[in-house]
C-alpha cells in the first residue's frame, strides 16, 4: 500500500515536471504564436481597410499635437481671449481679437476728436 502511494506520487511529480518542461520550452510556444500571428494577419486583411493603416497614424499624431497644446496652455495658464463683436454677422463664433488696443493712442485720438468737435461748434 505504501509503495503504491509513492508510485502515484512519483507519477504525479513526473507529470507536473513534464508539463513544466513543455510549457517553458520555446519550441512548444513557437507554433502556437505563429498560428496566432497568422490568424491576426488574416483578420486585419479582411476587416481593416489598407488606407486606414496610412491615415490613422496621421490622425493620432494631429490629435496628440492638439492635446499637447492644450496641456501647455493649462500648465502655463496661457489664455486666448476670444471676442464677439457687434459688427460680426449672426452665427459667428467668438474669435481671437486681431488687434491690440493702444490706450495712449486711443486717448490722443479721442482728444483730437473733441477738439475738432469744439471747433465746429464754435464756428456754428
Amino acid at each position: 500500500m505504501e509503495q503504491e502511494k509513492t508510485n502515484w506520487k512519483e507519477e504525479i511529480y513526473e507529470f507536473f515536471y513534464l508539463v513544466k518542461t513543455s510549457l517553458t520550452s520555446f519550441w512548444f510556444w513557437l507554433p502556437i504564436l505563429f498560428t496566432i500571428f497568422m490568424y491576426t494577419q488574416i483578420l486585419i486583411f479582411i476587416f481593416l481597410h489598407p488606407l486606414l493603416l496610412l491615415v490613422a497614424p496621421t490622425i493620432i499624431s494631429i490629435y496628440a499635437l492638439i492635446q499637447e497644446k492644450k496641456r501647455l496652455k493649462a500648465q502655463y495658464r496661457i489664455e486666448e481671449r476670444k471676442v464677439l463683436l457687434a459688427s460680426d454677422p449672426l452665427g459667428t463664433k467668438p474669435h481671437p481679437s486681431n488687434f491690440k488696443l493702444n490706450i495712449e493712442e486711443a486717448v490722443e485720438e479721442y482728444a483730437r476728436f473733441l477738439k475738432e468737435k469744439n471747433k465746429k461748434e464754435s464756428r456754428a
